[in-house]
């Protein structure tokens, strides 16, 4: 009796082993595949950093050929349109940026609407449209100056690219000159729309000074500037795209800090454990 009782006892010894090694088994094989799935996560966000990073090296070409292919334009499209009616029939003329300056408009109606020569005018009505021929020059230096610039960064930031994948530089590093490229390409883009926001505002000036302008002969006028409309709309478009990929860079930066804390807890737990 006794010793069926040592033999129930030694089997229920050896079912609770196996149990317990089973559960181990188990166990070790569920860490297991919680390990591999966080290597492979590892790996792909890996993949989506290489990605990324050759997206940047091409906004460091883009930002040179936009530059380029902005101080072309700025030499070569009128910048003014104006169609008017007065005593001598329909005026239709295109002004170009030479043209203001050298101060080569020769139509005295028209400089009237930029020097007025009224004595007994208001301060408002002198400036019929809100713009002097100054504006014009005034606003192509600052748009070639911020062309310029952004030609001289595109260029810093694509050699630099080409260092970090000689150097391979830490990510620290790159997402920072990343976020300070992006934050000077939306400086440069918010001085050029600054500096032609004023151009749209003409319009609403033309209409609000009507019988002034009539009074100079000027009637049925059409206003359309075409390189501040141009620069006014790229640069706004310039601006809302770095807000996104600045978005986009914290983001990443954000998923990276999670990734490495994320790997530190894994390695603590794994190498931490009595298992």
């Amino acid at each position: 009796m006794k010793n069926n009782e040592e033999d129930t006892d030694e089997e229920d010894q050896q079912k609770l082993d196996k149990k317990r090694k089973k559960i181990k088994e188990e166990f070790l094989d569920e860490a297991f595949k919680k390990a591999e799935l966080l290597k492979k996560a590892h790996s792909e966000i890996k993949k989506e950093q290489k990605v990324v990073k050759k997206t940047f090296i091409k906004l460091g070409i883009i930002a040179i050929i936009i530059a380029i292919l902005g101080l072309a334009l700025i030499n070569y499209i009128p910048w003014m349109y104006i169609k008017y009616d007065s005593d001598y029939g329909t005026i239709e003329e295109y002004f170009s940026y030479n043209d203001f300056k050298n101060n080569n408009i020769e139509i005295d109606k028209i400089n009237s609407l930029f020097e007025s020569t009224c004595k007994n005018c208001s301060n408002n009505s002198k400036n019929y449209i809100g713009l002097t021929i100054n504006d014009f020059t005034s606003s192509q230096r600052t748009i070639l100056n911020s062309l310029i610039v952004l030609a001289l960064l595109g260029l810093i930031f694509t050699v630099f690219i080409i260092i970090d994948r000689i150097k391979n530089l830490s990510e620290e590093i790159v997402n920072i000159i990343h976020s300070i490229f992006i934050a000077s390409s939306i400086f440069i883009g918010l001085i050029v729309f600054l500096s032609t926001i004023k151009f749209l505002g003409a319009h609403l000036l033309m209409r609000f000074n009507k019988p002034f302008i009539e009074v100079l002969g000027i009637t049925n006028i059409d206003l359309f500037f075409f390189i501040p409309y141009l620069f006014f709309a790229s640069s706004l478009l310039f601006v809302i795209m770095g807000l996104i990929l600045i978005k986009a860079n914290f983001n990443k930066a954000v998923q990276n800090l999670k990734s490495d804390k994320s790997q530190k807890s894994h390695s603590i737990y794994r190498y931490g454990s009595n298992l």
